[in-house]
């Protein structure tokens, strides 16, 4: 499974880029189905799009996969060695799916003594210092997953009440490289105006990236309208992944500072 991904292979309102020690690590999902077995993998790394073991600290801030169809989710069991990889069997005719995942609502703070999951007093009780900067981190994933080579719609550009989520507009099957990829992005189910999108493919690169790779370079990288739409432009065929940040302030400052969100899309593209 981890081979084959390989090969295969993003109001009164403040909406901004962060990053912090609670967002260092990407969250994305990979799947394939085959003969009745739906294969997943939590990404949750550096190496899009590679999986790698969920440090044993860490896999309690993961809701098991789901698998989204037309009659509801269904919740996917975590299976095998790698702590990242989860399957169901499940009868899925031609036609449009996702396989969801989500990072749950997490407290990270950072201060003198470095980064800690813990909110402002539990920081302060573990280090006996002040932090300088708390936050409440969540993730939230997709993946469009077409089975028998279907573009329908009837699932994928449906919201399914993730608290932000990037929605298709059409299905990524009738894109081909260099079109245009309508997505919706929701928060609260509602549009997000005005704020970046950007997006990687398996194995981008580039002489600059390599160079300094400090910088966070992208393939793609565009705004949300009013209506919260961006059309992504996808230049080459392959397996992408694309992603929004957003930062609220949180409401108690005595617990937190702001609650950061990062919402992903994984999906193909074929020539």
């Amino acid at each position: 499974m981890k081979r084959a991904f390989k090969l295969f292979g993003l109001l009164a309102l403040s909406v901004l880029i962060t990053a912090s020690g609670a967002s260092a690590h990407d969250f994305w999902v990979a799947a394939e189905f085959s003969d009745g077995l739906l294969k997943a993998d939590i990404g949750y790394g550096h190496d899009f799009p590679n999986p790698e073991p969920i440090a044993e600290d860490r896999t309690q801030l993961f809701e098991p996969l789901k698998l989204i169809t037309p009659e509801g989710a269904t919740e996917m069991a975590q299976t095998g060695s790698d702590n990242f990889h989860y399957e169901v069997k499940a009868e899925l005719k031609k036609g449009d799916y996702l396989v969801c995942g989500d990072y749950k609502p997490t407290f990270w703070a950072n201060g003198p003594e470095g980064w800690r999951q813990a909110d402002r007093s539990k920081y302060k009780e573990l280090t006996k210092v002040d932090a300088t900067r708390v936050q409440e981190s969540a993730m939230l994933a997709k993946l469009i997953l077409n089975v028998d080579g279907a573009d329908s719609t009837n699932v994928i550009t449906k919201p399914v009440g993730q608290r932000l989520e990037i929605v298709p507009q059409v299905n990524p099957a009738t894109v081909k490289p260099g079109g245009r990829f309508p997505v919706k992005v929701l928060l609260d189910g509602e549009p997000v105006k005005t704020t970046d999108v950007r997006a990687v493919y398996a194995g981008f690169g580039s002489p600059f990236r390599e160079k300094d790779p400090a910088k966070n370079y992208q393939a793609f990288v565009g705004r949300t309208d009013l209506e919260g739409i961006v059309e992504i432009i996808p230049l080459k065929a392959g397996f992408w992944n694309a992603y929004v940040k957003v930062s609220i302030p949180y409401a108690d400052k005595a617990v937190a500072d702001e609650t950061s969100l990062t919402a992903r899309l994984t999906f193909t593209i074929s020539d």
